[in-house]
Formats: structure tokens, sequence, C-alpha cells
């Protein structure tokens, strides 16, 4: 095994699964969930409502969030969300979809759009 695929494994062998923290606003509510994880389960985790009709594809844009700290933290955008954030008005720099965006080591904060 590579020194790149074992970085996120312990001596043991035993996957190491950090825990990271999300903010949602307007709730102001914080979970931990596993790094590697989507943004949305971290707010599904909170109770906060957000629609999510195309189980996760880049479908529907009814996910769309607004990073307002640790943006860096998440994965990069890729072209099918990208191309669906061109077609949602209301997008601005700091928009994902929070199906599509998978959360790194960083603590974040986001708003949810009602």
């Amino acid at each position: 095994m590579s020194l790149e695929a074992m970085s996120g494994y312990l001596r043991t062998g035993i996957r190491r699964n950090p825990k990271v923290c999300v903010t949602v606003l307007p709730s102001g509510k914080t979970v931990r969930i596993s790094s590697g994880s989507r943004l949305l389960d971290a707010v599904l985790l909170t109770g906060d409502a957000i629609v999510h009709k195309c189980g996760g594809h880049a479908r529907c844009g009814e996910c769309h969030v607004l990073v307002r700290n640790g943006g860096r933290g998440l994965s990069k955008i890729r072209p099918d969300e990208r191309e669906k954030l061109e077609n949602i008005r209301g997008t601005e720099t700091l928009s994902r979809l929070s199906c599509q965006a998978v959360l790194g080591s960083r603590e974040i904060t986001i708003e949810l759009l009602t």
C-alpha cells in the first residue's frame, strides 16, 4: 500500500474518521460530522429543513446554500454542480449545492436559503 493510500489509516489499519464542525445559519445549530460526508448530510443532522428533490444528483438545485465561512474546506466544484449553479437565480460566488459539496477537515459555516 502506498504512503498516499495509507494517509487515512492508523498503524493498526483502522481508517481514521476525523470530525468537522458545521454551523448552519440562521438557526445557529452546529453538528460534528465525519470528514468526507456531504454538506447536505450535516444540514439534515441539525434538523433544519432543506429541500433535496433529486436525491443528490445536482439536478434540482433545491439544496443551494451559501458558504459563509470555511469554503476552502469543501471539495472543488465539479462541472455538473457548476452548470446547475449557473442556471439558478440568486447564486453568488459563495453558492454551493449541499448535495455535491464534500466536507474536508476545516470548520464551516453555511446559510440556508429560504
